[in-house]
């Protein structure tokens, strides 16, 4: 019975070892939550790799305490790889927990703990098979325990690549709504964030970190955004901000307001948030979004601002050393106002697979990059095989209707690219569908009866009369506040969110809808 606890042992121990390096080398998954699951299993099967070997040096010093005898040739060995052990545990375990970053090292690493496991399991395996075994024989019982061991440790193998298979080829392993239908039919609970670190960007932006709940998960996908509810002179501003960092950092997130003109909350944020400020946000929203397993070659064009997503993007592909190609062009007016540039050209300097090409339009005497506005001969000339990348645009409309209009001049399939606009809703002209005048309103649940004016859409009505309808980007791309409509007609100036179903049962967006006559929501 004693050998079968220690022979199992034995086995566990070494495929402990082996997990830990595979799943090291072979990444956490290409999903926030696959990341952390398996970020998880590592810790736990290195702390109990530490733990068996503790048990097995204190058994090894028990046996050979009092030993009159000259050491054997293979007991020295096996002495020295056990001691070697012990710095080995000691430096991956620091450098895990402080260093994440050096994932080379850490390879070394767990490679060289994997071999010293391995030969110890081994020689002492192979030396008690040959000590019992009679010539032409294998003893029966240990045989079936080694056999059934290595069973499972096959299994157990296969299985987890089976999970990690699916996690890495699903881009839906996130508990987010993806389409308007969910937001249609339930609102999100809040999550209240408190700012705990400042960092300055430009001359007029600055990141801002914030620290989620304890216990608290935000499941987003890289290029998402939340809606906060700053209070601002005692009144509640709701306004949408993209995350700026990698969906792969559990506990915090950040934002990297830009200072614009007559921007309340811009201002408000560069001038007067400090750590300790609370802020209460709802989300992930947004479907412009990475996803591994679709885009194999990406190209993000960003205009100002429209680098926060990008960022996301990019530091979560960096974070798990995902094998994708990507080339960031970032138009800006000059030097002083490329946001996260530091950040950048760190990243381009450690990854052959990245590629960062500024562009400025108003540059200095001593500017040797590319200049004026974006146009063909630089995405001709930067970008590599067009046809099998995805593009994101961000920015403002002008410049991202500029950018689509190369993209399709260079026969860009309009399935592949992306776009986040920043702002307000594009209107269009409403002087020839809206009525003049001031027609009613009424909200049949919340029994409240107001005056709007076409000049207003339906969600600033709403909310100038105490009618919260849960809303995300207020653009009319997330959805979120898709709200049927009982009685009347509207005009949607944008209303790609929505879906056929949830328009034949009514379903308007608020935010981008301004009223053609009398109307009733369900709200």
């Amino acid at each position: 019975m004693r050998i079968v606890i220690s022979l199992t042992s034995a086995c566990l121990f070494v495929f402990l070892a082996g997990f830990n390096l595979w799943s090291m080398l072979t990444g956490h998954g290409t999903s926030a939550r696959s990341a952390r699951f398996w970020t998880q299993a590592h810790r736990v099967a290195g702390y109990l790799f530490i733990a068996l070997f503790a048990i097995f040096t204190y058994f090894m010093f028990l046996r050979v305490k009092g030993w009159q005898d000259e050491f054997s040739p293979r007991l020295l060995l096996h002495i020295s790889l056990a001691l070697s052990l012990a710095p080995l545990l000691l430096v991956k375990v620091l450098v895990a927990r402080y260093q994440k970053a050096s994932r080379a090292l850490l390879s070394v690493l767990g490679i060289s703990i994997f071999t010293a496991a391995f030969t110890l399991v081994a020689l002492n395996v192979a030396a008690h098979f040959l000590r019992v075994a009679a010539p032409g024989k294998v003893p029966r019982g240990e045989s079936a325990v080694f056999v059934v061991v290595v069973l499972i440790m096959a299994a157990i193998a296969l299985f987890g690549r089976g999970l990690r298979s699916e996690s890495m080829s699903s881009g839906k392993t996130l508990s987010l709504d993806t389409g308007p239908a969910q937001n249609a039919s339930t609102q999100r609970e809040s999550l209240t964030l408190t700012l705990a670190r400042v960092e300055p960007q430009t001359h007029d932006a600055k990141t801002l970190r914030f620290l989620l709940p304890p216990n608290a998960t935000l499941a987003a996908r890289p290029g998402q955004f939340l809606t906060f509810q700053w209070t601002i002179d005692g009144k509640l501003v709701p306004r949408s901000y993209s995350i700026s960092s990698s969906p792969t950092q559990a506990g915090y997130i950040d934002i990297t307001p830009k200072r614009v003109a007559n921007g309340r909350v811009s201002q408000f944020l560069n001038d007067h948030a400090h750590p300790g400020l609370t802020v209460k946000a709802q989300g992930p929203y947004g479907r412009f979004c990475f996803d591994p397993a679709r885009d194999k070659r990406i190209v993000l064009i960003a205009g100002g601002s429209g680098i926060t997503p990008m960022m996301a993007i990019l530091h979560y592909i960096d974070d798990l050393c995902i094998p994708v190609d990507s080339t960031l062009v970032y138009c800006v007016r000059t030097e002083r106002d490329l946001i996260f540039r530091t950040d950048l050209e760190a990243l381009q300097a450690r990854s052959r697979n990245f590629r960062y090409v500024p562009v400025l339009s108003q540059p200095g005497s001593d500017w040797t990059g590319w200049k004026g506005r974006l146009r063909s001969e630089i995405l001709d000339r930067e970008i590599q095989r067009t046809m099998e990348s995805t593009f994101f645009l961000c920015g403002p409309s002008a410049f991202m209707e500029h950018s689509h209009a190369l993209l399709r001049d260079m026969a860009v399939d309009p399935s592949r690219i992306l776009r986040e606009s920043f702002g307000s809703a594009v209107s269009t002209d409403k002087n020839s569908v809206l009525q003049p005048g001031l027609l009613k309103l009424d909200f049949a649940r919340s029994s409240v009866a107001c005056t709007i004016s076409p000049d207003k859409t339906v969600l600033e009505s709403s909310e100038n009369n105490g009618v919260l309808i849960p809303s995300g980007c207020r653009q009319g791309s997330c959805g979120t506040c898709a709200t049927r409509l009982l009685k009347g007609n509207v005009h949607m100036e944008y209303a790609e969110a929505l879906n056929d179903d949830l328009r034949a049962q009514g379903y308007i967006l608020p935010c981008v809808s301004r009223p053609l006559s009398d109307i009733t929501l369900d709200a």
